[in-house]
């Protein structure tokens, strides 16, 4: 016969058989099943956790009775893989870490936003002049905030904020209706993406281009955003013209400006991304084709949690950035050739 135990709860009495069992899941079997599924593999995630594989397998074991039910494929060479429940406890038990490592900086950043750790997206759509003036202005005010960057596509980073990994996000905003639920949007300012090419494209020293002179060439997209293959195509049609057929997609910043400065591609991009250098050169790399389309209006803004607390430190920096933006208004454009 099982004993009933009873236990005081904030002045309430508790019957021990009444106990949720998810209660006994604790932060270090979290953190164990995330890294053996990020990892691949108990051998990896070993390593990386500093135990041996007999104890992570322990952990995930417990883990499975304690859910009541497989969590993790296990294969040869101790490799792994989430069966589909473990696949949906993956991003819940991402979740909590990273709410608990928040709720630990949020106390340390107490200390008048001075201390914890802010992590940041930045968009495609966003001034990144302003924002390394501002993270520099914060560092020199708290240089012991542990700051984050991370660059990205709005959509991607977007996922990430509603995990819980970044703060905020700085960049390409959708309207009200469209966005994601729970995520809060600040309007700062708007872009009209432009097209842009390298400096010698033959469309780049026209003085007045037209969608025909467009036609022979390749158009790079971004592989996240076939809308814009849509726009692009239907400006053509809206000029009577037959839609551009050669596309390359990528996603791949770096390789993707190699590919504009090597060859005449044209791509329709945001000014503000038309504007950064990859070589150190303070002058942009891409030119504008002074085409009027195809265009599409993309609005920049501050993205937050609705009901997820900022730290001070957080809070700080989002102000360092709101007043730089105001100070200099949104970003340019490149110039013609």
């Amino acid at each position: 016969m099982v004993e009933a135990r009873n236990e005081h709860c904030g002045g309430r009495e508790i019957n021990r058989k009444e106990r949720n069992p998810t209660l006994d899941i604790s932060y270090k079997e979290l953190e164990r099943f995330v890294a053996v599924l990020e990892r691949g593999g108990l051998a990896e995630a070993s390593k990386v956790l500093g135990i041996t594989q007999q104890a992570l397998g322990r952990s995930i074991t417990k883990l499975e009775q304690i859910v009541g039910v497989k969590l993790v494929n296990r294969g040869q060479g101790s490799q792994t893989t989430p069966t589909i429940y473990g696949d949906a406890f993956l991003q819940y038990a991402r979740s909590q870490l990273n709410g608990i490592e928040l709720a630990v900086h949020h106390v340390q950043a107490l200390q008048g936003a001075r201390a914890g750790k802010v992590a940041i997206g930045i968009g495609e759509i966003c001034d990144i002049g302003v924002v390394a003036a501002a993270v520099r202005h914060f560092h020199h005010q708290r240089p012991d905030v542990e700051i984050s960057l991370l660059e990205d596509y709005s959509e991607t980073l977007l996922n990430q904020l509603i995990e819980g990994e970044l703060d905020f996000v700085l960049g390409a905003i959708g309207p009200a209706e469209a966005s994601p639920r729970g995520v809060v949007s600040e309007f700062l300012y708007s872009l009209n993406d432009i097209v842009v090419a390298r400096a010698q494209h033959p469309a780049v020293k026209l003085k007045r281009p037209t969608l025909k002179d467009l036609q022979p060439y390749t158009w790079l997209v971004a592989r996240r955003r076939p809308s814009d293959w849509q726009i692009i195509r239907e400006a053509f049609i809206a000029e009577g013209l037959d839609p551009p057929t050669k596309i390359i997609r990528t996603d791949a910043a770096m390789v993707g400006a190699q590919l504009m400065l090597s060859d005449d591609f044209l791509f329709m991009i945001s000014p503000a991304m038309a504007t950064r250098s990859y070589d150190g050169i303070t002058h942009p790399m891409l030119k504008r084709v002074r085409v009027g389309q195809p265009t599409t209006t993309r609005r920049a803004g501050l993205m937050t949690v609705r009901g997820r607390r900022l730290s001070p430190a957080a809070t700080a920096l989002m102000d360092d950035i709101r007043l730089l933006l105001r100070a200099g208004g949104p970003p340019g454009e490149p110039s013609g050739s």
